[in-house]
């Protein structure tokens, strides 16, 4: 016990890192483990989407967490296994080493769970704060939950005992004279493996078609993942293959190769890019994740209002299963009577939305995932009334409005029936522009109502219904949230059946009336849903992409101080065959700079390619504005790219003093 205190005193400068890495990673889980759990979030409106999301945060921080203290840790002991292998010689048996490594671990864990505890206790309530703020809300009595503390402590106690595991294998794979040398223990020159740099190639230029190729929101949805793991995996072929490829190809230009700036870069990063290789590619993936997590977050949570004024016309929307004189008609008999004053009335019929698979002006009533499409039919009539516009459809024409997604054909076809596209138009006024039902809209402005109701029995029947479907009315109208709850209370006790009349539920004392009741949209009641669900994945995003960037930090230090180490002799032996201190600075600054930069330069070329599937991804939530979410990307990139330089400028620091020594 007294030999592992005495170990941590003083190689400090060796379990520091590794102890902050463990402290930082048990506060961040703590402080979202204590907010999730807290009978304070169960009093937050909409907590249930809350909850969801902090146990999703939750889950990927541990993964995180597990995966970064390895890291650290098999950095940490590589570092002492000379120490260890002294330990042999002088005559400690390997269990009596292991022994030793284990309670160093038990008291790292302790300081850990006291210290993150405290200090996770206090964040969290500022944390809360700032989660109360990004959703509006204004209960802030944060109360500390005793089980977060409980079960954020056992995850960390198995992450310490897979630590103890690795620490007493390592130290009893080994012997005596390899614990001793392993710590300067040189990586050979690695081969150049050209099928693996073609593969590396590949994979990457697979993820990036993926990418690019995403025909819909939920065609996105469902390929992201296999992209990020072809991504994932074509960047580690990348380092491990591709940049060894490449250096051995600058290595055969003797023009190039032989200066000396070149030479000393070359031959370095060439010897140990074996080893760079692994962490290059940690650090780009994480800087990627970085970027995708915020500029996702961000670029979800600035969209809110401007989807909600895409969706509503007026600030309270009801639909209604009938025909627009009796909707019009009920609507107005039952306000009048209790009083509510309808402002700026709107109201238009259209058609239930038939949900498919339109391709090449061919309608299909099958569901897609990759090409989901909603088409809504309107009357000319109705169109005319909303614009004020007058037009002439003769026969099958129609008049095509693709809301959200495109339509170049010059005809649609639904089963046997197929429209004439007389023209295509890009709006219509007092009309919604968005639609939350499919990754593509297509409103189809046609003479008569007769001409669609063979294309909605068709529907009906290949959805199993035995009703046809009819003309749904939608009326839009300002009104007071009080005056809204009193109209949807009253309306409550309607069924309306297509083209049947709209019945009251007390009308026939016999049995209730078929059909369905109004539904109500309210701006504010959407808005304060939406804001929840966007905050809270604000929050969560926020919070993973400063561990990201922490762990990005500290696996650039990690990365200078074992590369300052083995280049120390390296730069002595140049300026020993005559290279002058400034020579030796060059070299240092321009590998260095390479090192250094690589990886952010590639995160950001993964980010570009990733850029319109994360657009498609977010306008399942309701988003299509491209420029507002390249804007939030961009300041992302920024932001992150400034951090990034700073992390570079301290961490060389450390790289120069020990290679300058």
């Amino acid at each position: 016990m007294k030999l592992a205190s005495r170990n941590i005193r003083q190689s400090m400068s060796n379990f520091l890192p590794f102890g902050l890495s463990s402290v930082v990673m048990f506060l961040m889980n703590l402080m979202i483990a204590t907010i999730l759990f807290s009978p304070s979030l169960k009093k937050l409106p909409g907590w249930g989407n809350f909850a969801m999301l902090l146990g999703l945060g939750l889950i990927v921080l541990t993964i995180f967490a597990t995966i970064f203290m390895v890291y650290s840790y098999r950095f940490l002991l590589k570092r002492r296994t000379k120490e260890f292998g002294l330990y042999n010689i002088l005559g400690l048996k390997k269990r009596h080493i292991a022994r030793i490594s284990i309670l160093e671990l038990l008291m790292m864990f302790l300081v850990t769970v006291v210290i993150g505890t405290i200090l996770g206790i206090i964040l969290a309530k500022f944390l809360y704060l700032f989660l109360i703020h990004l959703v509006g809300e204004n209960y802030f009595d944060l109360q500390w939950s005793p089980l977060a503390v409980g079960i954020v402590t056992i995850m960390f106690a198995c992450i310490y005992l897979l630590l103890m595991i690795i620490s007493s294998c390592s130290i009893h794979r080994h012997s005596s004279l390899e614990l001793l040398h392993n710590a300067s223990k040189g990586e050979k020159e690695p081969k150049s493996r050209g099928i693996l740099a073609l593969l590396g190639i590949i994979f990457l230029a697979i993820g990036y078609y993926l990418a690019l190729t995403v025909a819909s929101p939920l065609d996105a949805l469902t390929k992201f993942f296999i992209a990020v793991l072809f991504v994932i995996f074509g960047t580690l072929l990348f380092y491990m293959s591709f940049t060894i490829w490449l250096l051995k190809r600058q290595k055969k230009n003797q023009h190039y190769y032989y200066q000396p700036k070149h030479f000393i870069t070359v031959s370095s990063m060439l010897y140990r890019m074996k080893q760079n290789a692994v962490g290059l590619a940690n650090i780009t993936i994480l800087v990627t994740m970085t970027f995708v997590t915020l500029a996702t977050t961000v670029g979800l949570f600035s969209s809110i209002n401007g989807f909600l004024d895409d969706h509503f016309v007026r600030n309270t929307t009801i639909t209604i299963h009938a025909t627009e004189p009796r909707s019009t008609a009920l609507i107005e008999q039952v306000a009048e009577k209790n009083g509510i004053p309808l402002k700026n009335e709107i109201s238009y019929e259209l058609s239930p939305s038939l949900i498919g698979t339109m391709k090449d002006g061919t309608f299909k009533n099958k569901q897609n995932l990759s090409d989901l499409t909603s088409v809504n039919f309107m009357t000319a009539k109705t169109y005319e009334r909303l614009t004020g516009r007058t037009i002439n459809l003769k026969g099958s024409e129609a008049i095509a409005y693709p809301a959200v997604g495109s339509l170049i054909e010059n005809k649609v076809t639904f089963g046997n029936h197929t429209f004439e596209i007389k023209s295509k138009i890009s709006g219509i006024r007092n009309f919604p522009s968005i639609s939350m039902t499919a990754s593509n809209w297509l409103i189809l402005i046609v003479s008569n109502k007769e001409q669609i109701q063979p294309i909605l029995a068709d529907a009906a029947k290949a959805m199993g219904s035995p009703n046809k479907l009819g003309f749904e009315t939608t009326i839009s109208a300002d009104m007071t949230t009080t005056d809204a709850k009193t109209l949807q209370t009253a309306l409550s006790d309607y069924r309306a059946n297509g083209d049947k009349p709209i019945r009251h539920i007390n009308q026939d004392k016999k049995s209730t009336p078929e059909g369905m009741p109004p539904t109500f949209e309210r701006y504010d009641d959407m808005h304060e849903q939406l804001l929840s669900f966007a905050g809270g994945f604000l929050f969560i995003g926020l919070i993973l992409g400063f561990t990201f960037i922490l762990g990005t930090a500290l696996i650039i230090y990690y990365k200078q101080i074992s590369e300052g180490e083995q280049d120390k002799r390296s730069f002595e032996i140049l300026q020993e065959v005559g290279l002058s201190s400034e020579e030796v600075r060059q070299t240092i600054r321009s590998q260095v700079l390479l090192v250094f930069f690589m990886p952010i330069a590639v995160a950001i070329v993964h980010f570009g390619f990733a850029f319109i599937m994360i657009q498609k991804l977010i306008s399942l939530f309701g988003t299509t504005r491209f420029g507002l979410l390249l804007l939030t990307s961009t300041g992302t990139i920024a932001v992150v790219a400034a951090i990034y330089y700073i992390i570079y400028k301290q961490t060389s620091r450390a790289y120069y003093r020990i290679v300058e020594r």
